[in-house]
């Protein structure tokens, strides 16, 4: 499974909706890196941004995975 350009532009959506402090980069099209626009402004909020990455992605038939440092994930094969 891979990432589309436009699914990351609908996340990105989504995340200012909810107003989460984020942006999500486009790797390639087998990943995709967290940018937070802030240390104060992203605090507390990992745990929201995660769970909004993670259900995006499945409604999308995506499961993924983070990275260890969690500034980074991937589908699941």
């Amino acid at each position: 499974m891979e990432f589309t350009y436009n699914q990351i532009v609908h996340l990105n959506a989504e995340l200012g909706e909810k107003g989460l402090p984020f942006h999500i980069h486009l790797k390639n099209s087998r990943s995709a890196g967290i940018e937070g626009y802030g240390a104060c402004a992203c605090s507390g909020k990992e745990e929201l941004l995660n769970q909004t990455i993670e259900e995006f992605f499945l409604k999308e038939g995506i499961p993924i995975e983070f990275s260890e440092n969690g500034y980074m994930f991937s589908p699941i094969n």
